[in-house]
This record gives C-alpha cells, sequence and structure tokens, in this order.
C-alpha cells in the first residue's frame, strides 16, 4: 500500500499540486495509523496531509477514486457477479478441508474463502512487474490482462479444485449436489478473471485521465485568448494559477542560492596563496537586489478582455515578486484598480476591475487619451525602479496617438514591456498605431495565448528587473 500511495502522490504531482517530501512521509505515517478499514477515514488522512490549497481538491478526489477504488463496493460487486449466497455449500467445504486437513494453493484458498479486497491486492501484486507503464490503449487491455492472468498457476487451482470434488464424490453427495459445488466454485474464479480485466481497465482511465488533463493544459495554453469560450476561462484560471506557482517556485529558489553567495574567485585565490596555492578559506558574494516596482496598464475593451484578465490574475498571484504592484486599467478614460485587489478576494476583484471601474466600458479605446490622462496624474510618482507593464492591441480608432505622452512616461522608469494579443502581422495596418508606440518600449511582444503570456512575465520576473540600468 506504501507504493500505491507513492504512485498516488507521483500522479498528484504531475498533476501540478505541491508536495513535498516531508509531507509524503507524513501522509504514509497516517495512513499506517488509520489503516484501511474505513475509506473515507482514509481519504482524509491522506487529503489533510497532502492538500494545502481548496483549489486542489477535485484534482485529489477524481485521482483518489482511480487510485484508491470503494472495496467496500467492490465487495457488494463481487457478490453479485457471484449470485445469492450460498452458506450451506460454503460450510460442507469448510468442514471438509478442516477434516482432511488439505494443503490447497494460496489463490484456492482465496477463492474459496476471500472477499472482493483480498481479490484486488492479489491481482495488483500480481501487476506490479507486468508493464502497465505502457499501457496507452483500449486495444491492450486485452494484452495486459492476459499477461497478468498468466502470473497465476490456474494449473494448480483447477488441480485443487478436481481433488475437492473427487472428495465430496466419495463421500456420498448425489449429482444435483455436486453440480452445485462446482458452479458455485467455477463462478467464483470466472468472477476472479472478472476482476483482473477490471484492474486493467481501471488503470488505463487513470492513464488516460493524467494524460488527458496535461493535454487539455497544453490546448488551452496554446489557445488564442479571444476565442476561449466561457467554461474555458473558468478552466484557464486554474491553468493560470499554476503557471504563476512555477514562476515563483523557481524564483524562490533563485533567491535562495543568491542568498547562499557565490564564490569568490580574486578573494579565494589570494588568500589561499599562504597555504601554498589550496583554497582552504573559500570567500563569497552575495548581491542584494531590490525587488522592483509594477505598474500593469490593461486596456479592457471586449477584444482583449481575456487577456487581460489572465495578466491581472498572473500579476496578482506574483505579487510577492515586486515591492509594489499598481493596475490601471483603460478603454478611452483610465482609472486605477489597485484599491479594489486590497479589498477584495483576488477572483472578484479581476471582476470588478473588468466591469465596475470607473471607466466607459462600452466607448472606443482611445489609448492617446488614456497615456496622456496617465502621464498628467501619475508622473511624479514614477521612478526608475518602476516597470510599467502595458497590455493592449493598439487599436486606437483613428483617434491622435498622442505617442509623446509615452516617450514622456519611459523617461521616468526603468522600462516600458508592451504586450500585444494580436497577432504581429496586423501591427500598423487599420488603426493599429503600434509602430508608433513601440519606440518607445523596450520590449514589444506578441501575447495571444497564455503560453505566451507566462514566458513574457516569467522573462520579467527572472531577468528584466534583475539586471542594471
Amino acid at each position: 500500500m506504501d507504493e500505491r500511495i507513492l504512485e498516488f502522490i507521483g500522479d498528484l504531482r504531475r498533476a501540478e499540486i505541491r508536495i513535498s517530501p516531508s509531507e509524503a512521509l507524513d501522509a504514509l505515517a497516517a495512513s499506517a495509523e488509520v489503516g484501511l478499514g474505513d475509506r473515507e477515514t482514509f481519504k482524509s488522512t491522506l487529503a489533510a496531509t497532502l492538500i494545502k490549497e481548496f483549489r486542489d481538491q477535485a484534482t485529489f478526489d477524481r485521482l483518489f477514486n482511480l487510485y484508491f477504488l470503494d472495496l467496500e463496493a467492490l465487495g457488494r460487486g463481487l457478490q453479485k457477479a457471484l449470485g445469492p449466497g450460498d452458506p450451506r455449500v460454503q460450510d460442507l467445504l469448510d468442514r471438509l478441508l478442516a477434516e482432511e486437513g488439505m494443503e490447497l494453493d494460496d489463490l484456492t484458498e482465496l477463492l474459496m474463502r476471500g472477499g472482493g479486497s483480498e481479490m484486488e491486492m492479489a491481482i495488483r501484486a500480481s501487476g506490479q512487474n507486468a508493464g502497465l507503464e505502457r499501457l496507452m490503449y483500449f486495444l491492450q487491455v486485452g494484452f495486459f490482462s492476459r499477461r497478468i492472468s498468466d502470473r497465476f498457476d490456474w494449473s494448480a487451482i483447477e488441480a485443487d479444485l478436481e481433488k475437492i470434488m473427487k472428495l465430496l464424490e466419495a463421500r456420498g453427495l448425489d449429482p444435483g449436489q455436486l453440480a452445485r459445488i462446482r458452479n458455485y466454485l467455477e463462478l467464483r474464479l470466472e468472477a476472479f478473471k472478472r476482476m483482473i480485466r477490471q484492474h486493467v481497465e481501471r488503470e488505463l482511465e487513470r492513464r488516460a485521465y493524467r494524460q488527458g488533463e496535461k493535454l487539455t493544459r497544453e490546448v488551452l495554453a496554446d489557445k488564442p485568448l479571444f476565442a476561449l469560450t466561457p467554461d474555458e476561462i473558468a478552466q484557464m484560471k486554474n491553468v493560470v494559477a499554476r503557471l504563476a506557482r512555477k514562476i515563483k517556485d523557481a524564483l524562490v529558489l533563485r533567491q535562495r542560492q543568491e542568498q547562499r553567495g557565490r564564490i569568490d574567485t580574486r578573494r579565494t585565490t589570494r588568500k589561499s596563496l599562504q597555504y601554498g596555492g589550496i583554497p582552504m578559506e573559500l570567500f563569497l558574494k552575495r548581491r542584494h537586489r531590490e525587488k522592483p516596482k509594477l505598474i500593469t496598464v490593461c486596456d479592457v475593451s471586449d477584444s482583449v478582455r481575456n487577456a487581460s484578465r489572465f495578466m491581472l490574475q498572473l500579476v496578482w498571484s506574483l505579487q510577492e515578486c515586486f515591492s509594489r504592484v499598481r493596475s490601471y486599467v483603460f478603454v478611452s478614460e483610465i482609472a486605477e484598480v489597485t484599491q479594489a485587489f486590497n479589498t477584495y478576494p483576488v477572483e472578484r476583484a479581476i471582476e470588478w476591475a473588468l466591469k465596475g471601474a470607473p471607466v466607459d466600458y462600452h466607448c472606443r479605446s482611445d489609448f492617446g487619451y488614456a497615456f496622456s490622462r496617465f502621464s498628467k496624474t501619475e508622473l511624479e510618482s514614477l521612478d526608475k525602479k518602476t516597470t510599467i507593464l502595458v497590455l493592449g492591441d493598439a487599436r486606437n480608432n483613428y483617434n491622435d496617438p498622442q505617442a509623446w505622452a509615452l516617450r514622456l512616461i519611459r523617461e521616468r522608469v526603468k522600462g516600458i514591456i508592451w504586450l500585444n494579443p494580436e497577432g504581429q502581422w496586423g501591427w500598423g495596418i487599420g488603426d493599429s498605431v503600434m509602430p508608433l508606440y513601440a519606440p518607445s518600449c523596450d520590449f514589444v511582444r506578441e501575447c495571444r495565448t497564455i503560453a505566451q503570456l507566462g514566458e513574457v512575465v516569467d522573462n520579467l520576473v527572472h531577468h528584466w528587473w534583475r539586471r542594471g540600468r
């Protein structure tokens, strides 16, 4: 069972649920204490030791049901497959074995006396080295079922059953009773063989679920944001949350490495001269980096609203990486929405920013007016530690682009990064003024998908703010 729990933890990690080695050890120790007698207690024990965030609970539940089937329900299913119980036959077989002192094969004993849980554990043990890790398609179920089945000594079982029938016949049982007992034993044997196939089918379902989840994330991550359906938007929230955790985890690891410091080769070499050139004492150099400030400016017009939604979620999930994060939204008028994130939960704050901020969501986009208003009201608050992150398609509806405002902002900050949810082929065509704004930006990137958004934000966190200006 420990091996099964570790396999389960491996799949949870592949589903991007963070589980540390110490938490895995806690799960093993706690499950050993509570045992398998009560499935719900066992499930609650694993959840308490492995799951830290409510949003991971649904994934845990689905995988748990694939890994740890309901043994009580399995027993009921086995009884249904065997038909009505026959206590008289079972009692007769028990007395025969006790009186004759017969030594039976372990599997024969299991077939005659075992319940569903014991049979399941025997099948699982035989399937450990059957190559089930190569199980990928439904057409392979029969092959792997036979492979597990071949690991049992069916000839020994049949010999035991035949011996039992001869002993019963020698005791003078009539043909009707003998037929009834033979039918009882054959039903249990067939039920066991069906359980082997069901075990392989569950393993296939588990692997298909894992691959399906991975494929869904990959497809959604590369799908244009404007094409997402409402259901896909709901799924993407989890994808963005996982992406943010991955970026944060990588950043924390790098910060720990920096805190330990790197070898100062010059001082170490100089000190080693007194030891004949052998570096007996190591000197480390550590660099203290101040966290940057970040300002996000998001176009929330209908054409790019999905992109703004996910950028706000991603940036606010990473706000620990910055000393301060401020957010603004605009269509034509521009408004700060930072306070909403300090007051509401992130999801509610994002919905408010996209629907309830003091801007006219139904007017036409006017980037020039928004930038000019921002430069007049916020210019004094900008400094060289601040990075401006702009998300918008630069479709200005033939209004005055007022590019001077963006140039003025650029002079006061560390840099401007512009993410455009529109394909690069459309920049400068029609009412797009992207070529007028691009010279004032340090980075201009196409950002049509979550994968591209994550790549840019990852670059921002790990590289952009780490370099000097």
